[in-house]
């Protein structure tokens, strides 16, 4: 049987606006920060379906049906959850390579699940060391003279890997992680005689972190004079893959959606010292140019891209591959120059975030900006005229919008020598090249997997819904819809111990969800991938209780959630103890046992609900 990864369904989820899916099927109106209609899914005269852009999600209140855009093609046109990711995904321009899931696959999830949580564990452990470690001094010496304080380093986990072995083998050890776990996390390197050594050594540690903030790898930054090296990141593993990472999206996607457009920076360090300055709409490609993965994380937040790269020759040239990549998907790009010899971290400390900000809004136009490089250096040769011409076509060709190259070709004529007519011709060429192209792929598509093992339910995914939800125990459905909508109560419940409870109640299927996920409760969309990975009945239960359900308090009242489950907990034992007593033909022994437990059972249970008792105020 053929499985979808998980990040291919983050993928489709981020490149789908549920907005303009929904659209094609249901007339919608704005209704405040949300969308509305006649439900699709049950006949109604007055409008209770609701989209909201923000969530990547719908509800409606009438029939009780929601989802993400894969639910929601799944209900409408009947099909099966891959099906539906598929005809979204070639939608969006993504190709689906699906896994055969079997043994193998879930080791290999499995695996997925123990890299990250050895990466996670890692990256605390490093930085502990560069708080407190007295080995770890040169590293604070650095951050000192990078204006770097330990708050920070503690917003950011940075780390510090000793020069010494000793200290991560004595680590990994203590951890029973073995060395080749080590080796397979990127953590450890081995030799060719099969010698497990340390990958990184006498470094400044940057955890690199996916769109939902899980550790996956590590950027080491030397401190050692002379180092060959002066970044070694981990290598490409079954959980990091460089062309899929933006450093720091995880923390800024919120701000660049906001703000409308993404600062895209080169280095880690100079994009720590932006955020922190309070320009927070940043990111940064890790050691690559932008791939097609990195555009669509950032096309749901934003149109617009400022490329801030280093103002020398292999500056101009990540510019260059950013924008074929950027142009293609409707972007309009952006170059900002800085000062000679300044960076964001240097210029951002001496003269400050507002002089930095005033960089960016000076940003030139990517095209002016080539034109201009390649004019300076090029001089009067006729031969490099027409290639920077026929360039500056190519570049313009690329853009999908027929209006957005009429106005390029409006703009860049004169600037280039040319006559209009003759420049609009010229590009008019390099379009035609592109549509062959893309006729001759058209002709040579992928192989589809064909056919379908789906079943219908026998109910709708609403009504399934509806009974997952009856049978959740009301404390742990309160505690799941807590921990959904208040980060630090599903911080907090992450912390807890669950499993014995989880496993001696039935009715807790959705709070064992969330209490196993590793999303960010702040972040919607990484919140609707979670749920689109989920069964569909699972999935519309979390939308449904989080549609009619407003979750108040913090904490406190979670620690209330949990104790009344626990109470419920021990209720339920007692049930089960005096069922058991009815039992045809048990033994004396047997009957004693349970009649002691279900005693020990009925004490605990007293105690929990014992109300505490009043004491008396003495009279003064």
């Amino acid at each position: 049987m053929s499985r979808i990864p998980d990040e291919t369904v983050q993928q489709v989820l981020a490149a789908t606006d549920i907005v303009v899916l929904i659209s094609r099927y249901v007339k919608l109106k704005k209704s405040g920060a949300n969308w509305s209609g006649l439900c699709p899914f049950h006949t109604e005269k007055s409008p209770s379906f609701s989209v909201s852009q923000s969530r990547n999600s719908y509800h409606c209140f009438g029939c009780g049906a929601g989802g993400t855009a894969i639910g929601f093609v799944m209900e409408q046109e009947g099909l099966s959850f891959p099906e539906a990711v598929r005809k979204l995904a070639e939608a969006a321009g993504i190709v689906i390579q699906e896994e055969v899931w079997d043994a193998n696959t879930e080791r290999e999830a499995k695996e997925r699940s123990l890299l990250k949580r050895v990466h996670e564990e890692m990256a605390q452990f490093l930085h502990a060391l560069l708080l407190k470690h007295a080995v770890a001094a040169p590293a604070r010496d650095y951050l000192k003279s990078r204006g770097i304080t330990s708050t920070v380093a503690k917003n950011w986990l940075l780390g510090y890997a000793p020069e010494q072995d000793i200290y991560m083998r004595q680590w990994a050890a203590e951890h029973k992680y073995s060395e080749a776990v080590m080796v397979r996390a990127g953590i450890f390197g081995e030799t060719d005689n099969g010698r497990k050594y340390p990958r990184f050594r006498n470094r400044l540690m940057i955890p690199l972190r996916n769109e939902t903030s899980e550790c996956i790898g590590f950027s080491g930054r030397a401190l050692a004079p002379g180092e060959k090296a002066k970044y070694v990141n981990s290598p490409e593993t079954p959980i990091f893959t460089k062309g899929r990472m933006l450093f720091g999206f995880d923390k800024s996607k919120k701000a660049i959606g906001k703000e409308g457009y993404a600062i895209v920076l080169e280095g880690q360090l100079d994009l720590v010292t932006a955020y922190e300055a309070g320009v927070h709409n940043v990111c940064a490609s890790q050691g690559t140019a932008f791939t097609e993965d990195h555009v669509r994380m950032l096309k749901r937040h934003a149109q617009e891209v400022v490329l801030c790269f280093d103002a020398d020759s292999a500056g101009f040239k990540a510019a260059e591959r950013s924008y074929q990549i950027l142009a293609p998907a409707g972007f309009t790009v952006k170059v900002a120059t800085l000062p000679k010899g300044e960076d964001p971290d240097s210029l951002i400390k001496s003269q400050g975030a507002d002089v930095f900000r005033s960089f960016i809004a000076k940003a030139a136009d990517f095209l002016d900006f080539q034109i201009t490089h390649k004019q300076a250096t090029m001089g009067n040769n006729l031969s490099q005229q027409v290639s920077l011409i026929e360039k500056i076509a190519v570049d313009i060709a690329m853009n999908p919008s027929v209006s957005a190259r009429e106005l390029m070709i409006r703009s860049h004529a004169a600037q280039l020598g040319v006559g209009e007519d003759a420049f609009r011709k010229q590009v008019a060429v390099f379009i035609k090249r592109q549509q062959r192209a893309a006729e001759e792929q058209r002709k040579n598509p992928l192989v589809k997997q064909v056919g379908s093992t789906h079943e219908p339910a026998p109910m709708t995914r609403a009504d399934a819904a509806k009974q997952l939800l009856a049978a959740q125990e009301k404390p742990a459905l309160w505690l799941a819809g807590m921990a959904l909508t208040k980060a630090e109560v599903l911080e907090w419940l992450r912390e807890q111990d669950m499993l014995p409870l989880l496993n001696a109640l039935r009715g807790t299927t959705l709070l064992e969800r969330v209490w196993r996920s590793s999303f960010d409760a702040e972040d919607e969309a990484a919140r609707s991938t979670f749920f689109a990975t989920l069964a569909p009945e699972e999935e519309t239960a979390f939308t449904q209780l989080l549609a009619r359900t407003r979750f108040a308090g913090g904490i406190p009242e979670a620690e209330d959630a949990l104790k009344n489950l626990d109470i419920v907990r021990l209720q339920r034992a007692v049930q089960q103890a005096t069922a058991k007593l009815k039992t045809p033909g048990l033994a004396h022994e047997e009957v004693d046992r349970i009649n002691i437990e279900r005693l020990a059972l009925n004490q605990e249970l007293l105690t929990r609900t014992r109300p505490t008792p009043i004491v008396p105020q003495k009279s003064p």
